[in-house]
């Protein structure tokens, strides 16, 4: 095997002797990169050194022809591949992109839903724990209702329904239980 790859190295360079110019002016009319050109140009001659015992028994013409064939199949598949990777990117360029997480960002998402579902709970445990009137005025508080407001809603003049909510504010906060890993917050922290 060794004794033989000289020989075969001398076989295919006059095969590209008498036949690379041939294969190149060829390539050279189908593609207008050098740069591909070339690379197609070797393909063909890579092919035709894996295929040279083949080679070696056709005639002059023969091994032209073969070559010939070859470079155009090669530039075609060449061609196809280069459509394809050009549609790919006008649809990634078209498509909106999605972002991925990373899995520190997952597990910091995954932190976060944990404690507000904890506080979420919290929350529910101590408003359960309320007088009804309490978690009424607690509500119409939480949804933006001023003390007028909350007075006509409930019945009541202004200054009961402001007295209702300091007094349902403070039930709360004595039954509302922070979770132990969350630090209490002030309505002026984020």
């Amino acid at each position: 095997m060794a004794d033989e790859l000289p020989d075969r190295e001398q076989d295919l360079r006059a095969l590209i002797d008498a036949h690379g110019q041939t294969v190149r002016v060829v390539l050279s009319r189908v593609e207008r990169d050098r740069e591909d050109v070339s690379e197609l140009w070797a393909d063909v001659f890579q092919v035709a050194f894996l295929r040279l015992d083949d080679l070696s028994q056709l005639s002059e013409g023969q091994q032209r022809g073969w070559l010939i064939r070859t470079a155009g199949y090669l530039a075609a598949n060449h061609a196809r591949r280069r459509t394809s990777w050009r549609r790919m990117l006008e649809r990634v360029l078209r498509e909106p992109m999605e972002p991925s997480t990373s899995p520190e960002e997952a597990a910091l998402e995954a932190e976060q839903r944990a404690e507000e579902d904890a506080t979420s709970t919290a929350i529910s445990e101590a408003l359960v724990q309320l007088r009804v009137v309490d978690r009424q005025v607690l509500v119409l508080d939480a949804l933006g209702h001023d003390g007028p407001s909350i007075g006509r809603e409930l019945g009541v003049s202004p200054g009961a329904a402001r007295k209702r909510l300091m007094v349902a504010r403070i039930a709360f906060r004595q039954q509302f239980r922070v979770p132990a890993d969350e630090p209490v917050r002030s309505r002026t922290q984020p």
